[in-house]
């Protein structure tokens, strides 16, 4: 394969961006503002076969479709504001179901309802649509105000042996290019495209999740869920947790568990917690929206060359959550590289590569984190010493949170992990810790129980 140093695109360069989720538009729009405010006026392609506006998984990204209230701040730093078309809901607490009891979280730092739950596609199956615009398809229309072009063909090759890439649809020639930027996630497919150029590329490592939409009606979602994620830790066999989230008529119930199987969301909406939250009578329905989405649990390997770069799920996300954050970062580091430095392997490695590294990094710290929430979460005496220190916390809102801010930026993604983590280290906090679960012991013990 010819390698050249000294690659940079300049003014008419043709950019193939291969996918058309998240990461692709956010390539395509700071890729286009740079270059611009250089100047310079790049000719970009999205190839993406899905039409997003469509109902179902035709439209779908299989997503649990949170966006953290930092990105919802970013995105609108960037001048994309979301419109209500696509928010289906705003999110201003999380609300933790345990074995022990119940408690609603909500952040220190948020001063309005940041959080916003949104589909991918164009809603579940069936329904009607009108209320429903696609997060995916609303990005894409901004790439192409910002001057992309979209064409739904599946790019199902990529030969890079010439002076420039070329892609091909079957075995017809459809463009050659300056750069190409993958961004098709981690379907096995989509990966071996790039695996098979020789460049050294890996797909990253990947758990499933099981996903479903399950319609319950506006009124009944806002009087029983009301503006919160509910996340359950119920101690299901084969069940890490589960989030359930508010989409309008809707609700997104994600799992995390063993195995993908549909019969955990059955179990789980059977479970005399969760029914709770169900209006009386309800039966499972013997059809509804579900899926078992890869999830990254490990960076890819070497996801650039030259005159090619992988970002979003292709290359490094957060674990577990905040899979649009990280579609955001890797996609900025990504175009700026490209605008700034330059297209050629040394210059993805030298300021692209550092930022998926800080991610890969980061999710060891994530991995610990998660590790001791579940101990503690599954562990009697420290699970009701824990949430007996949050619930003084969010009853004295005047005083410190920070055994809540620490749970609430652990499964909302606002925070790095590594940042979490530290401040897990605070002395002053862990005696604290450690009193309350000390008193919950020796009340438990003694049968008394503590005034309210």
């Amino acid at each position: 394969m010819i390698r050249t140093k000294g690659l940079n695109l300049k003014n008419g360069s043709r950019i193939v961006v291969i996918g058309g989720g998240p990461a692709v538009a956010f390539f395509s729009i700071f890729a286009s503002k740079l270059a611009q405010d250089l100047g310079r006026k790049l000719d970009i392609t999205i190839y993406e076969k899905k039409i997003f506006d469509n109902q179902g998984a035709l439209g779908c990204n299989m997503c649990a479709g949170v966006i953290s209230e930092s990105l919802v701040q970013s995105l609108a730093l960037e001048d994309i504001n979301l419109p209500s078309s696509v928010v289906q809901s705003c999110v201003d607490s999380y609300y933790f179901h345990t074995q022990n009891g119940n408690i609603k979280i909500k952040s220190s730092r948020i001063q309005q309802r940041g959080i916003a739950t949104i589909f991918r596609g164009g809603g579940p199956k069936g329904n009607a649509g009108k209320d429903i615009q696609s997060f995916d398809e609303f990005l894409l229309h901004k790439a192409v105000e910002h001057g992309a072009k979209v064409e739904h063909i599946f790019i199902d090759k990529i030969n890079l042996n010439d002076d420039k890439p070329i892609i091909y649809a079957g075995e017809r020639l459809q463009n050659d290019c300056d750069l190409v930027v993958g961004a098709s996630g981690v379907k096995a497919n989509s990966g071996k495209i790039y695996e098979g150029l020789g460049i050294g590329y890996k797909i990253p490592s990947t758990i499933r999740a099981t996903q479903s939409e399950i319609e319950l009606g506006s009124d009944w979602i806002a009087n029983k869920f009301g503006n919160s994620i509910h996340i359950f830790l119920l101690r299901i066999p084969g069940v890490k947790f589960v989030s359930v989230i508010p989409k309008g008529r809707f609700i997104t119930v994600s799992l995390l568990g063993d195995e993908p199987n549909i019969e955990y969301i059955k179990m789980f909406l059977d479970h005399p917690v969760m029914k709770q939250m169900l209006p009386q009578g309800f039966k499972i329905p013997d059809k509804f929206c579900h899926c078992f989405p890869k999830i990254n649990i490990k960076g890819a390997k070497t996801p650039f060359a030259d005159r090619l770069v992988l970002i979003g799920d292709a290359s490094s996300v957060r674990l577990y959550k905040d899979g649009i954050g990280s579609a955001y970062i890797t996609s900025k580091a990504a175009a700026h590289t490209a605008i700034l430095y330059g297209i050629g392997k040394q210059n993805f490695e030298k300021h692209y590569l550092p930022v998926c590294k800080n991610l890969d990094a980061d999710n060891l710290f994530g991995k610990l984190l998660f590790s001791v929430n579940d101990f503690v979460s599954y562990t009697a005496l420290l699970s009701k010493g824990y949430f007996r220190t949050i619930q003084q916390e969010q009853a004295n809102s005047h005083k410190t949170t920070h055994h809540s801010d620490i749970l609430w930026d652990m499964f909302t993604g606002s925070r790095f992990y590594k940042e979490i983590f530290l401040r897990t280290l605070n002395p002053r906090y862990i005696l604290n810790l450690l009193f309350t679960i000390t008193s919950t012991s020796l009340l438990d013990v003694l049968s008394i129980q503590p005034k309210k």
